[in-house]
């Protein structure tokens, strides 16, 4: 069990870009460029709270436009979070997705010697965070998070340790409701 001693008044409030890298996934057409084995494509629908979740087949592209179009490609420890539909629904890149490419996601890469990207991810599924999204959101039909909105952000960070904590702490929980259900 971890024990958590949480001292807010120590919290300092940060810009996002101020502490991390934001960009938006690749924006193209890519239906010709979709093979069975390449490089794996994230698309919105994948991402859940926390997790990706893809189908049986998911989607790859062509290496060759996947090289081209390598400023895209995601890092271990990368927080992607779903630009159109259930906006603000966040995860981390794992060794499982490292490589792939983000189709519209918006993708963060954090200072990691300020902000642990497992601490911002389970921010971003906050109600705090998905009510600021919505309240921000475009579109018709379908709710559309845009970065420049997205970049006005300012969270609340804890130290490193009190951030490894937390996140811990909500990926426990989480792995036992999974587990229940």
């Amino acid at each position: 069990m971890i024990l958590l001693s949480i001292n807010f008044n120590t919290w300092e409030q940060r810009k996002l870009t101020d502490i991390a890298k934001t960009f938006i996934g690749l924006v193209t057409t890519m239906t010709e460029n979709y093979r069975d084995s390449g490089t794996l494509l994230i698309r919105n629908s994948d991402i859940k709270e926390g997790q990706f979740i893809f189908s049986e087949k998911p989607i790859h592209l062509d290496e060759e436009f996947a090289e081209k179009n390598k400023t895209r490609r995601l890092h271990i420890g990368d927080v992607v979070t779903v630009h159109t539909g259930d906006i603000g629904t966040s995860a981390v890149i794992k060794e499982k997705e490292a490589g792939a490419i983000g189709f519209a996601t918006i993708n963060t890469r954090t200072d990691k010697r300020i902000l642990n990207p497992y601490f911002l991810s389970t921010y971003f599924n906050t109600d705090k965070h998905k009510c600021y999204a919505n309240s921000v959101s475009t579109g018709d039909g379908r709710s559309n998070y845009n970065i420049k909105d997205f970049n006005k952000l300012v969270i609340s960070i804890p130290t490193l340790d009190e951030q490894e904590k937390i996140s811990a702490l909500i990926n426990n929980i989480n792995t036992i409701i999974t587990l229940h259900q």
